[in-house]
């Protein structure tokens, strides 16, 4: 019998009970009333937890690294599915990623009430648009939305052009698919005070992605890049221009997230279900 030794605390001391004792050990577990810790319990506060410990803090520190490393492989990905180079993706990649912090100044609204501005003025200048009392600003933000939308027009030419003989549904798909998303995108965007305009992130992609793959498979990024970035920006952003004009706050910006507003996302999004 060991009933005089010591516990162990590590899982090479547990090795020297027999296999009765750990019986016992696991029945205790199941129906014990008292706080006494068992062998388990000792070894897996000591060893089993700190070894979790670690292993969640080694995922934590991968995740952060190469979450983005992710998100860029999936737009230079995306980019080449649109029939750019790899090493035209990557520009693309970088031009999107600077331009995301460009907002141009489109209009401007005179208000007879105040709002409430940034936490700083060093902030309003990061985000471009510059809080003054009684003063709204509508801006396009560069990478959010000007870029996405030049290669839209693209996409748009090659319908035209390059596919228009081998896949003359084409021009047709995308102008359905591309009203469908505008009328989704509308219907459910919302206004959020001081923020701006929000939609749900996969709706767009999906109300794109389904019909593009059942009507033209064979060219359906071409079509989903387009229909997914002119959609909501039609439908959540253009047609809500009366909204913003009315929110509370210092106006807003139309790709204003860059990378990660809806505009561009939905377009990426909507080329990675389809591709």
């Amino acid at each position: 019998m060991m009933t005089n030794s010591k516990v162990g605390t590590g899982f090479s001391d547990m090795t020297t009970y027999s296999p009765l004792f750990f019986t016992f050990e696991i029945i205790s577990l199941i129906f014990k009333k008292s706080k006494t810790p068992t062998v388990f319990e000792k070894s897996s506060a000591i060893d089993i937890i700190p070894l979790m410990g670690c292993l969640t803090l080694y995922l934590l520190l991968a995740l952060i690294f190469l979450l983005p490393l992710l998100f860029a492989e999936m737009i230079t990905g995306a980019f080449v599915l649109l029939g750019f180079s790899p090493g035209a993706a990557f520009i693309m990649l970088l031009a999107v990623l600077i331009g995301s912090g460009i907002n141009i100044p489109i209009k401007t609204w005179y208000e007879d009430y105040d709002y409430i501005p940034p936490n700083s003025y060093f902030q309003s200048l990061i985000s471009g648009l510059i809080a003054k009392p009684h003063k709204k600003i509508l801006a396009i933000n560069l990478g959010g939305a000007i870029i996405p939308t030049l290669i839209s027009l693209w996409q748009i030419k090659r319908l035209f052009t390059e596919f228009a003989s081998s896949h003359p549904q084409g021009v047709a798909v995308f102008v359905f698919v591309f009203l469908l998303n505008t009328y989704v995108c509308n219907r459910t965007a919302k206004m959020v005070p001081y923020k701006g305009i929000t939609i749900p992130a996969f709706i767009p992609p999906i109300t794109v992605a389904i019909p593009t793959l059942l009507l033209a498979p064979d060219i359906a990024p071409i079509i989903a890049f387009p229909a997914g970035v002119l959609g909501v920006l039609l439908g959540a952003d253009i047609l809500h221009l009366n909204e913003i004009k009315n929110m509370p706050g210092p106006g807003g910006s139309i790709g204003g997230a860059g990378t990660f507003d809806g505009v561009f996302l939905s377009g990426i999004i909507s080329v990675f279900l389809t591709g």
